[in-house]
């Protein structure tokens, strides 16, 4: 169950604000509706920052690729035996494993007569919304098994594709640890012996020598406080990204101008609405539907606003258009096409695996970029280190012996 925040005003012109619980925002509307009051804003509670560091943490002890497994297993399971069965077959196999609490309570859920959906809101922490409106629906039209197989194949896509990038990153962030650690030992061992020695001859060390050197020593005696003030900076930042909707706002719409972020949004969604429209969803409550589970709060909006769009004649490539600035003419190209011949569903399916491709080759290309930059970044902190040894080595020969 979800938590919504809600403001409104009864039939006596009375405010009324408060929290309710309910499945999704359209229950959550409907249930406030029947209790006679007109709805001014709805707006899900969010996790609050311990809850989200939890569930960050729990993501990681189980494993980024755990949700991917589960799917697979279970649609292989269900082949031959109950939803129930299959749970407790696999709480039994992850036995002291980080999952296995989750999973035990999962098999609980299902056998006191809950739905595997209605089981999977129980951990949102580790399933997303989209997941969990996918099993919905595929509980719904009886196709459990078969939508468990593909709904791992997109999530292992996803984690492939992540962790592609979290590889790159590593040869980068190496590099530049290697050069900090190279300044340390500077800061802290060659500079000290230049300014003694200078000091010693009444003369001032080169500016770029004295800037790095007093730079130097501040870190080093005040190490703490420096950290503190680091760790504080990214909770607040984080914090303020959570929870002010004009910030996330903001930042989720710069997110799709980075090509990357944008192809696996596109490629997310088209797999999305295809999925929907093929099991008799109509497109207009298709992107109800994944404006409700989508986390780009930009995206979400703009999904809402392309719903009416669509019931007022608006085609899906046109909207498309408009709301993803940097999209390829050629997506447009095949939505068009597939909303004049009536294979919208097929379409889909085609701009979903050419975003596939996209994700690919970017993410072949991105390890020798990442090293590249990498390395530039580090061979200009490197030369700072460098030119600040040698200068007071140079202006010798002006000291008075």
């Amino acid at each position: 169950m979800k938590t919504f925040k809600y403001k409104g005003y009864d039939a006596n012109l009375t405010p009324r604000f408060g929290t309710l619980e309910a499945e999704d925002m359209p229950t959550a509307y409907a249930a406030l509706l029947f209790q006679g009051i007109n709805v001014v804003s709805l707006k899900q509670q969010r996790l609050g920052l311990t809850q989200w560091i939890f569930g960050l943490i729990t993501r990681w002890r189980i494993g980024g690729r755990w949700t991917s497994v589960f799917f697979r297993e279970l649609g292989v399971m269900l082949g031959s035996m109950t939803l129930h069965r299959a749970l407790e077959m696999l709480a039994d196999s992850s036995s002291g494993n980080a999952a296995e609490k989750i999973l035990r309570d999962m098999a609980k859920s299902v056998g006191g007569g809950k739905t595997l959906p209605q089981a999977l809101r129980r951990h949102e922490i580790i399933f997303s919304d989209d997941v969990i409106q996918t099993i919905e629906i595929a509980d719904r039209s009886g196709r459990t098994q078969e939508v468990a197989k593909e709904l791992s194949r997109r999530l292992e896509r996803n984690y492939l594709a992540q962790n592609k990038v979290r590889g790159a990153l590593y040869y980068p962030v190496f590099v530049l640890l290697a050069a900090l650690v190279a300044a340390i030992v500077m800061f802290n061992v060659t500079l000290p012996v230049f300014d003694a020695f200078y000091k010693n001859h009444g003369a001032q060390l080169p500016k770029l020598t004295a800037i790095l050197f007093s730079g130097g020593k501040f870190l080093a005696e005040h190490w703490i406080l420096i950290l503190g003030i680091f760790f504080a900076a990214i909770i607040l930042i984080v914090t303020i990204y959570r929870e002010v909707d004009e910030v996330k706002f903001f930042v989720d719409k710069q997110k799709l101008n980075v090509r990357i972020l944008r192809e696996i949004t596109l490629r997310n969604l088209f797999g999305r609405l295809s999925f929907l429209i093929e099991n008799g969803i109509t497109m207009d409550e298709a992107l109800r539907l994944s404006m409700l589970s989508d986390e780009n709060l930009y995206l979400k909006e703009m999904l809402r606003g392309a719903k009416i769009s669509i019931t007022k004649g608006v085609t899906l490539d046109k909207i498309l258009r408009q709301v993803i600035k940097k999209i390829s003419p050629l997506y447009v190209g095949l939505l068009s096409t597939g909303e004049a011949t009536g294979e919208v569903v097929e379409m889909l399916r085609q701009c979903e695996t050419i975003a596939d491709a996209e994700i690919d080759e970017i993410l072949r290309d991105l390890p020798t970029k990442a090293e590249l930059y990498g390395t530039i970044l580090a061979g200009l902190i490197v030369a700072a280190l460098v030119f600040s040894i040698m200068l007071p080595i140079l202006n010798m020969s002006t000291l008075n012996f």
